[in-house]
């Protein structure tokens, strides 16, 4: 049987749209920061290729996992690789650049008006703060401007934000390698133990994802949610955001070791990095784990009239809502009736999905976008019933 097709506007927009000028404002700010950074890692690299080297290989090792990790986040509908690579870009080059010249003038003014003394103390922490979460958090708003259908609630906003906020703690890290710890391999290591091993799991990602929440919140809640509560709500968790941003630079809570680390001290700094992380960190996964129950009801909300219309039947949906469920009963179907059968199961449960979005943003269910949509949805549950061996869902054949 064919499978009915037709182009999917609800999800994954690309970034390359060169008819929004927010898509050449963003080239614009990447290029010409881009050539400071690229300037600025070219010095570092000729002054101790070795640690330089290091430096970024051992970065790469962390990266990888968390932006895995943060693209798994999202259980109902995954971002975009062009536009999260975007986010890490802005965070990585635009972010940082553009940082290290708003800090160099607040700090100026903290010194004028606070003395030497009281600079070196909080210099870090009242300028990094607020600058920094504030051109990272421009990165995410540059890719709602970019792609403004793929932010669809909170966890789409974290996600950005949280590359975003990688990227920045990359380009970041290399800099304090080289500067701060002399950028020889023994320093480089030893930056990569106190920034990476004992406090990787506290810094930007979790700064700028608590931002891009804001954002999210902001932009993909107008028909649920006054403005005033949208911005309210989105004002607590950026202010959240810079409060433990500038604990983290303050000399408050200061548990760390004075160099050079000897003995014990190596043991005492993960437990310092937690006592000024930690309490974010759990407050982060709150906010993540309420954010995807939001999902679950959206979702459940979003097809449940669609079960009398035949766009999903009610074992289908009970499989959608629960990740694992959806997964095990792909590895069964194709256990049982073969490859093609499991794609076809994976693309019908794709556009299920797809099919919320179309519900929620539709104000009648007759829509022709909805009706196009529930059409696919049918064709493709008709031709997986016709593969050998797929038994229908509603007689266990997608249940696992």
């Amino acid at each position: 049987m064919a499978i009915a097709t037709r182009r999917r506007p609800f999800h994954h927009a690309r970034f390359l749209q060169p008819r929004l000028p927010a898509f050449w404002l963003y080239l614009v700010l990447l290029v010409s920061t881009g050539l400071v950074a690229v300037a600025q890692q070219a010095v570092f690299r000729d002054a101790a290729p070795g640690g330089f080297a290091l430096s970024w290989l051992l970065l790469a090792i962390y990266a990888l996992p968390v932006f895995v990790l943060v693209y798994l986040l999202d259980l109902y509908e995954r971002e975009p690789i062009s536009l999260m690579v975007a986010a890490f870009l802005w965070g990585a080059v635009v972010a940082t650049t553009l940082s290290a010249i708003g800090n160099g003038g607040w700090g100026l003014v903290v010194a004028r008006v606070g003395g030497p003394e009281f600079a070196a103390r909080w210099t870090a922490a009242l300028t990094a703060p607020f600058v920094e979460e504030t051109m990272k958090g421009l990165g995410v708003v540059m890719v709602y401007l970019i792609a403004r259908d793929e932010f669809d609630d909170v966890m789409d906003g974290f996600v950005y934000g949280a590359v975003c906020g990688l990227g920045f703690a990359i380009v970041e890290d290399v800099v304090y390698f080289a500067v701060a710890f002399g950028g020889g391999i023994g320093g480089v290591l030893q930056g990569f133990f106190l920034r990476v091993v004992a406090s990787g799991l506290y810094s930007h990602v979790l700064y700028t994802g608590l931002v891009g929440m804001g954002v999210g919140i902001v932009v993909s809640r107008r028909s649920t949610e006054s403005r005033g509560r949208r911005l309210r709500r989105a004002a607590g968790l950026c202010g959240v955001a810079v409060f433990a941003h500038l604990l983290w630079n303050s000399p408050l809570l200061d548990l760390f070791p004075d160099q050079p680390w000897t003995g014990r001290d190596w043991a005492v700094i993960p437990l310092a990095t937690a006592v000024k992380g930690l309490p974010l960190l759990i407050f982060v996964a709150i906010a993540v784990v309420l954010a995807r129950r939001r999902e679950r009801r959206w979702l459940h909300d979003a097809l449940s009239s669609e079960v009398s219309r035949d766009g999903v039947t009610p074992e289908e949906l009970r499989l959608l809502e629960a990740p694992r469920l959806r997964r095990d009963a792909r590895r069964t179907m194709r256990r049982r009736a073969g490859a093609r059968a499991a794609s076809v199961l994976r693309r019908l449960q794709r556009e299920q999905m797809n099919l919320a979005m179309a519900t929620s943003r539709a104000a009648d269910p007759g829509d022709p976008a909805v009706a196009d949509q529930r059409d696919l949805c049918r064709s493709l549950r008709d031709a997986l019933r016709a593969i050998p061996g797929a038994a229908p869902a509603e007689s266990g054949g997608i249940d696992g």
